[in-house]
C-alpha cells in the first residue's frame, strides 16, 4: 500500500477556486510542518496560502512511526523537542480533536553491552538539558515491558516522552488552519519562487502567480530542487523507511520502544506500529552521487543503519531525467506528483518475528497494513529550520531525517513566530541553512 490512510477530503479549496492574487505568506508543502506553520500563522491573523502538489500529508507526514521523543536526540534538537513536548501535552485541547496522544515514555532496550554503553552515553546530554532520562536495570525493564522474553541488560528510558498518530495530526492542523482563514490548495505545485533585488516577491504556481513577500519551503524531498532554482545548494538526499500496522494483540504497554531489533508502539486499540529497528533502505540512483562527499565520511560509522539496494529505482531515476517524463514535464519544483514508494517486506517480516520472540503473548498478532515513505536526510543528521536567509523572505523547514513528526508542532510555531514577530523564541543557529555554505557541519549522531 502506498499510504497508511486515504487523504483527508474537504480540507482544501476546490480545484476551480481561484488563487488569491496576493497573500502575506505562501507555504510550499502540505505536510505536518507546513500545516502546523499555517495554523499558527493563521492564528496570528496572517494571510496565508498553503500549496500542496498532491494531497495534504500524503507522504512522509502520515507514514512516520509516531514516536514523540526527546530521548537520544542530537544536542541541537533537544531544546526544540523539550518545547515540543510542552505543546503536545495540550495539543488535543488546542486543536479540539483526538490525536492518539499517550504520554507513557520512550524506552530503548539494550540487548548487549555495546548497545547499553551506547544508550548510556546519551545521559550526559540529558543531564545538560535536564531531561528526565535514566538507565533502567534489567528488572526495571521487565516491569515496564511485562513478559519480555529475550536476554537484556537494561535500557534507556524517558518518562516524559510519548506517542501520537501521524495520520491524525497534520489533518487536525489543516482543519483548524482553514477555520482561521488559511487557504489550503491541493493538486497545485509551486513551479518556482520569484525573487527581485534579494527579496522574495512571489510564487509561480501551476494555477498562476501569487504575490508574497514571505515563502516557507517545507516541501520534503523536493525542497533541494526548489532551492537549487534560487542558486542555493542543499546536500539533501532521500532514504526509504517502512512501517506496518498490526492486528490488535494483548495489551502490552503505551511506551514507544526499540527492543530486540524492532521498533514498536501499541495503540489504545491494541494494534501496533512496527518497523525493522532503525534501518532504512537506500535505493541507489544517479541522484545519490550528488553531494556524496558530504555523506561519505559518516557512511562507514553508520553502515549498520542502511540497506543499500540496486533495484528498479535506478531505472526510474533515469526515466525521470528524460524530457518526456512526468518529472521533466512538471519541472524541478514539482518533479513527481505522487511517487509510489514500496515497503520492504523482508524488513517487516524480521520486525514481526522480533516482536513475537520478545513477547510470546503476541503470537497471534499479524500485519494488517504496511507502507513506506521517502525520508529527507541531511549529512549531519539534523534539519534545516531557518527564517533568516538570503534571499530575504525565504523560510525553510526540511531534512528531518526520519524523526520530524515529533517536532512538527514546535517547528510550525517557531517558524510562525519568527515570520510574524522576527523572534523564533529559541536559539536556532545550529539549524541554520548557511551552515553548509560555511562548512560548519559536524558529524551526525545518527543519519536518520
Amino acid at each position: 500500500m502506498n499510504s497508511p490512510v486515504a487523504a483527508f477530503a474537504g480540507k482544501s479549496a476546490p480545484q476551480d477556486h481561484p488563487l488569491p492574487r496576493e497573500v502575506d505568506v505562501v507555504i510550499i508543502g502540505g505536510g505536518l510542518m507546513g500545516c502546523a506553520c499555517a495554523y499558527y500563522l493563521g492564528k496570528a491573523g496572517v494571510k496565508v496560502l498553503l500549496l500542496e502538489k498532491s494531497v495534504l500529508a500524503g507522504q512522509q507526514s502520515s507514514r512516520a512511526w509516531g514516536f514523540v521523543r526527546q530521548q537520544s536526540r542530537d544536542e541541537a534538537e533537544v531544546p526544540l523537542m523539550q518545547a515540543s513536548i510542552g505543546l503536545w501535552r495540550s495539543l488535543e485541547r488546542e486543536l479540539q480533536t483526538d490525536l492518539g496522544w499517550r504520554n507513557d515514555g520512550c524506552l530503548f532496550v539494550a540487548g548487549n553491552e555495546e548497545e547499553r554503553d551506547g544508550y548510556a552515553s546519551w545521559l550526559s546530554v540529558a543531564r545538560s538539558f535536564s531531561v528526565d532520562t535514566v538507565m533502567l536495570s534489567p528488572r526495571e525493564v521487565e516491569k515496564k515491558l511485562p513478559g519480555y522474553a529475550v536476554p537484556q541488560l537494561g535500557g534507556l528510558f524517558t518518562a516524559s516522552d510519548g506517542q501520537a498518530e501521524p495520520t491524525l495530526v497534520a489533518r487536525a492542523f489543516a482543519m483548524r488552519a482553514r477555520e482561521r482563514g488559511v487557504q489550503l490548495v491541493e493538486h497545485c505545485g509551486a513551479k518556482g519562487i520569484d525573487v527581485a533585488a534579494g527579496q522574495v516577491v512571489g510564487v509561480d504556481t501551476e494555477r498562476g502567480y501569487v504575490k508574497a513577500r514571505t515563502v516557507v519551503c517545507a516541501a520534503g524531498v523536493t525542497t533541494f530542487r526548489l532551492l537549487k532554482m534560487l542558486g542555493i545548494e542543499l546536500p539533501q538526499q532521500l532514504v526509504r523507511g517502512t512501517v506496518a500496522r498490526t492486528t490488535a494483540g494483548p495489551t502490552l504497554s503505551g511506551i514507544s520502544t526499540i527492543a530486540n531489533g524492532v521498533g514498536f508502539r501499541q495503540r489504545l486499540d491494541g494494534s501496533f506500529n512496527i518497523a525493522d529497528d532503525a534501518h532504512v533502505d537506500v535505493d541507489m540512483t544517479l541522484g545519490h552521487l550528488r553531494a556524496l562527499h558530504w555523506y561519505a565520511p559518516s557512511l562507514w560509522a553508520h553502515r549498520k543503519s542502511f540497506r543499500f539496494n540496486l533495484n528498479g529505482a535506478c531505472l526510474t531515476d533515469l526515466h525521470q531525467r528524460m524530457p518526456w517524463s512526468q518529472a521533466s514535464r512538471l519541472g524541478p519544483g514539482i518533479h513527481e506528483r505522487d511517487p509510489l514508494i514500496k515497503p520492504n517486506e523482508k524488513g517487516l517480516g524480521h520486525a514481526m518475528r522480533a516482536l513475537k520472540a520478545a513477547f510470546p503473548g503476541q503470537i497471534d498478532t499479524r500485519i494488517a497494513d504496511r507502507w513506506a515513505g521517502a525520508i529527507d536526510v541531511l549529512p549531519d543528521g539534523i534539519p534545516v529550520i531557518d527564517a533568516h536567509t538570503s534571499p530575504n523572505g525565504l523560510a525553510i523547514a526540511t531534512g528531518f531525517c526520519g524523526h520530524g513528526f515529533a517536532m512538527g508542532p514546535i517547528v510550525g510555531k517557531v517558524l510562525a513566530d519568527w515570520i510574524d514577530s522576527g523572534d523564533p523564541g529559541l536559539d536556532m543557529r545550529q539549524l541554520r541553512l548557511s551552515r553548509f555554505a560555511e562548512g560548519d557541519v559536524k558529524p551526525p549522531s545518527s543519519l536518520f
